[in-house]
């Protein structure tokens, strides 16, 4: 296997790029004003998941809906075909132009590579900046927290060139490595995927065609909640510690044999595991069977349910978007039946955008982030969840 491919080498190599960003310009220094969590190192807390897939696996399967990942998202072929266009040898050996300008085609590329491999992170939020987001807000209805909107812009930022540069840190001349990055995953859906089949023809308010939290859910980096956000829970010192962040991939093409279970930290995402998934993730089912794997608490009878996401959105964008806690769909939510396509109900945008986008014309530095400060820093957390989620993919993804 290739050493630079492993959960302890990716880390660190992600907590050094972050580092060196900190001594640049654009980014602060002072480890006082860090707005990334840290470890009790004082390393960034860098979180990762790597899985592997055979070239022609469907990163999409039951996915393709417009209210859920969109009608045509970008899947392996079309990735490599947008990297193999921008790679397109122009001039022979000879440095003469060719007649003939064509990239690799993807099927010479399943000839050449053996695998794609799948790298999610996730660059967590300070909690302590998300504590103080949560007092702001709740003193006041349209109260805000400029130290967020700080912190999301660094943190994010950070990623988005952290992700970056170790995808040309992975680069070689047995490895493919293309970095996830915010601009590549905005040219590849603009380059890759036909004209007639972007903007509402892809989906409702689905702006690219490679969702990242999609991507992170499938590779097990951590769960979606009611909200619609991704977040991690992680034993720390015997308490459940919740991690929420901005979220980045790298997908590598590469000769090495497929990994079908587990081994050195990279698993096969099989149909076990995503039929699981899909069970979790979906909020209208609330049997307690699989309600017990899920971080998101919005279901848990035992504790009659976590609604804080839900009850601190200011423009009702949550409470149009949200299962009932006992299942199914309130009447109100059934009557907006052209939310729904083919079951699955899209998320109230409109709402949600409307409000942002008015306040943050008003006030440039104003942010809503109720959703994802309020779970992060007082959400209902389960223990139990945690090890079980954990213990059932181990169970799922051992064997192929």
């Amino acid at each position: 296997m290739n050493a630079r491919i492993s959960q302890n080498t990716l880390q660190k190599g992600f907590q050094e790029k972050i580092f060196e960003l900190l001594e640049e310009p654009q980014f602060s220094g002072n480890t006082a004003k860090r707005k990334f969590a840290a470890d009790p190192d004082g390393n960034p807390a860098v979180k990762l998941a790597i899985g592997n897939v055979p070239l022609d696996y469907d990163l999409w399967e039951g996915l393709r809906n417009p209210a859920v990942v969109g009608l045509y998202p970008l899947g392996l072929q079309e990735i490599w075909e947008f990297y193999a266009n921008r790679r397109n040898q122009k001039n022979d050996e000879h440095g003469r132009k060719k007649i003939f300008q064509l990239p690799v085609s993807f099927d010479a590329a399943k000839k050449n590579f053996n695998r794609a491999v799948i790298i999610s992170v996730m660059l967590p939020f300070a909690p302590e900046i998300i504590r103080r987001s949560v007092q702001a807000i709740t003193k006041r209805k349209n109260g805000s927290s400029y130290a967020f909107t700080q912190m999301y812009e660094e943190v994010n930022g950070l990623l988005d060139k952290a992700v970056m540069r170790m995808g040309i840190e992975l680069s070689s001349n047995d490895v493919v490595a293309v970095a996830m990055h915010n601009d590549t995953v905005k040219k590849a859906s603009a380059e890759s995927i036909p004209l007639n089949r972007q903007g509402d023809s892809h989906g409702a308010f689905k702006q690219v065609h490679y969702p990242q939290k999609s991507i992170a859910v499938l590779m097990g980096l951590g769960q979606f909640g009611v909200s619609r956000i991704v977040f991690r829970d992680e034993m720390v010192d015997g308490n459940v510690q919740r991690f929420t962040g901005p979220l980045r991939s790298i997908i590598l093409f590469d000769k090495e044999t497929l990994t079908s279970g587990k081994k050195d930290d990279i698993f096969f995402p099989n149909d076990r595991w995503r039929e699981f998934l899909s069970q979790v993730s979906d909020f209208a089912q609330v049997d307690s069977e699989i309600d017990q794997y899920r971080f998101c608490s919005y279901s848990s009878a035992k504790n009659r349910g976590c609604r804080k996401c839900v009850e601190s959105c200011p423009a009702g964008a949550q409470e149009n978007s949200t299962p009932l806690q006992s299942g199914g769909y309130s009447e109100k939510v059934l009557k907006r039946s052209r939310w729904f396509h083919e079951g699955k109900l899209q998320f109230d945008f409109n709402l949600c955008r409307d409000d942002r986008t008015q306040m943050k014309a008003l006030y440039p530095e104003w942010s809503c982030a109720r959703c994802v400060s309020v779970c992060a820093a007082s959400g209902l957390k389960r223990k139990s969840a945690v090890k079980k989620f954990n213990q059932m993919k181990q169970q799922l993804t051992q064997n192929s």
